[in-house]
């Protein structure tokens, strides 16, 4: 983003929610700033972050990405597991549930249509 002179948008006044240690020892750069693979699962890199949830609360958000680029049957393998796993239990729908659920709403009597 730098090269390219854009940046984020702040809104809200900066948190600060971590103070580092000065005389703690400094995390490696365990991949010399290289964020290529050339293989599935073989490099990885993440990150934290806190979204406010209103009324002074915060929720972390914790990220990590594998650097290499998929394949699109390797994205089809991963959709697949996703849409089709035991969601029930834990109360969940897959992304085809819940347009089922919109098409139904627009069926329902009192729901202004067109065509």
């Amino acid at each position: 983003m730098r090269t390219i002179g854009i940046g984020g948008v702040r809104l809200r006044r900066r948190h600060r929610t971590t103070i580092a240690d000065p005389a703690a020892a400094k995390a490696p750069d365990l991949i010399g700033r290289d964020f290529t693979a050339t293989e599935v699962n073989t490099k990885y890199v993440g990150d934290i972050t806190y979204l406010s949830i209103g009324g002074g609360k915060f929720c972390y958000l914790a990220t990590v990405i594998d650097l290499s680029r998929w394949s699109s049957t390797d994205l089809e393998a991963v959709a697949m597991a996703i849409n089709n796993r035991p969601r029930k239990v834990l109360g969940w729908r897959t992304p085809a549930e819940v347009f089922e659920e919109q098409l139904r709403s627009l069926q329902q009597p009192g729901v202004a249509t067109t065509g």
